[in-house]
């Protein structure tokens, strides 16, 4: 593990008890619907019984709709702090999930062609360092012909700095990074209280190109919506919030 995902290891070891907290009220625990894109639905179909992994877990929104759909999941993420979490919350519902501490560019731990779908979604590539390692192990643990399905923050709304009244270039789009960031444990604080996080920019073609590259034939490749997210500080209307790829293992 590199320098810059054992800091954002920590640095999600530290919010996890907050981002937890912020997730319970929303009860979207075990709704599919709730969870996931319209399209991402078509995509999956009937998944019970299926091996079904989920990379970059996070919050296990998807972990448990999975597991309510009826599929076997495992949930990898790179913090044991977000995984006791989802652990516990497993419990709370009567769930069989696996759960496994790794960083997603070194699967290892995970036997090659056992699972039928590889799910990451939201915001995970932001946190490697790596996208081609990365989704190179995520195909390579996929059966001949399973899914790889990439729902990703798109990375046109990434490159902003926070001004309610314009847009204004924080970054270029090719940058990418690693851009360092001082953060707080508290994700509704602003200050910075030691934590430091470091974010990684892809492009479009980056993303779409690392799917390809490391052994998928595409399936489906989608930007999805346009309205603004609640937390975003910048005038995002208007531009893509969603990407989408969908790839088979060849």
């Amino acid at each position: 593990m590199n320098r810059f995902h054992r800091a954002n290891r920590d640095r999600w070891n530290l919010a996890s008890t907050a981002y937890a907290a912020m997730h319970d009220p929303r009860a979207r625990w075990r709704q599919p619907e709730e969870v996931f894109l319209e399209r991402e639905l078509d995509l999956i179909g009937p998944i019970e019984g299926r091996q079904v992994c989920v990379l970059g877990s996070g919050d296990n929104l998807a972990v448990f709709a999975f597991a309510g759909m009826g599929a076997q999941v495992t949930s990898v993420d790179i913090s044991p702090g977000q995984l006791a979490v989802a652990r516990d919350r497993a419990g709370e519902l009567g769930l069989e999930v696996e759960f496994v501490e790794a960083d997603v560019t070194d699967l290892a731990v995970l036997e090659s062609g056992r699972f039928d779908l590889a799910y990451t979604a939201d915001h995970v590539g932001v946190w490697v360092s790596d996208l081609r390692r990365f989704y190179r192990e995520a195909i390579r643990i996929l059966r001949p012909g399973g899914l790889f399905l990439v729902t990703e923050y798109h990375p046109f709304r990434r490159i902003w700095r926070d001004r309610e009244d314009r847009l204004e270039l924080a970054c270029s789009y090719h940058d990418n990074g690693p851009h360092e960031y001082d953060v707080s444990g508290d994700l509704q604080r602003e200050m910075p209280d030691g934590a430091r996080q470091y974010e990684f920019h892809w492009t479009v073609a980056q993303y779409l190109n690392a799917v390809i590259e490391q052994g998928a034939d595409l399936v489906r490749f989608d930007e999805i919506g346009e309205d603004a997210e609640s937390w975003e500080h910048a005038p995002l209307e208007g531009l893509p919030r969603k990407l989408l790829i969908a790839g088979r293992k060849r």
